[in-house]
């Protein structure tokens, strides 16, 4: 009696194997990149709520005043792939681009980006924001929202960061008036 494998059989063995490895594969670089995604989403509300501890807090940066706010700012007109932290230390509630207030320059790398800022009042949401400030002020945990839809800043009682992967997926960094920050599937 012969042992052993036909070629036929062998053939047969290494393609299924072949088959289960590359959907395995193919399955582990989109589970990865969620993965990247999730991280830079909580990395990005950590750094608002180190902002909102920083405001209500008694931490200084630059001899700014004791009053002075932190923040966080966006500004989609001259980076999709960063984000600043900073001290207001001119008390305008506003990042400057002088380079006085910057505490941290975060960016973002791998292909992942911010691809819309959305900024809403009550029931009207508006996702044409290029720049967007969240400054907190002690005493309170409150958030000022201010955004930039082309006609200069205003108010608004929410914003919505949406932060995209290269293969496509999208989650949202929530940031209310009332200090909350959370995070949002879309």
């Amino acid at each position: 009696m012969n042992r052993g494998f036909t070629l036929i059989e062998m053939v047969v063995v290494v393609g299924i194997i072949a088959v289960v490895s590359s959907v395995t594969l193919t399955n582990y670089a989109k589970f990865g990149g969620q993965i990247l995604l999730r991280n830079l989403a909580y990395d990005m509300a950590l750094t608002i709520r180190q902002a909102q501890v920083y405001g209500i807090s008694a931490r200084t940066f630059f001899d700014a005043p004791f009053a002075a706010g932190h923040g966080v700012s966006f500004d989609l007109s001259v980076d999709t792939t960063s984000f600043r932290l900073y001290t207001d230390t001119n008390e305008d509630a506003f990042y400057s681009l002088a380079g006085t207030e910057l505490i941290e320059l975060y960016t973002i790398g791998r292909g992942y980006r911010i691809r819309q800022i959305c900024v809403s009042n009550n029931s009207s949401e508006y996702c044409d924001a290029t720049k967007l400030d969240i400054l907190f002020k002690r005493p309170e945990p409150d958030s000022i929202i201010r955004g930039d839809r082309g006609s200069g800043f205003g108010r608004y009682n929410r914003a919505r960061i949406i932060v995209i992967s290269p293969q496509g997926s999208e989650l949202a960094v929530l940031v209310e008036a009332s200090g909350q920050i959370s995070i949002q599937r879309i």
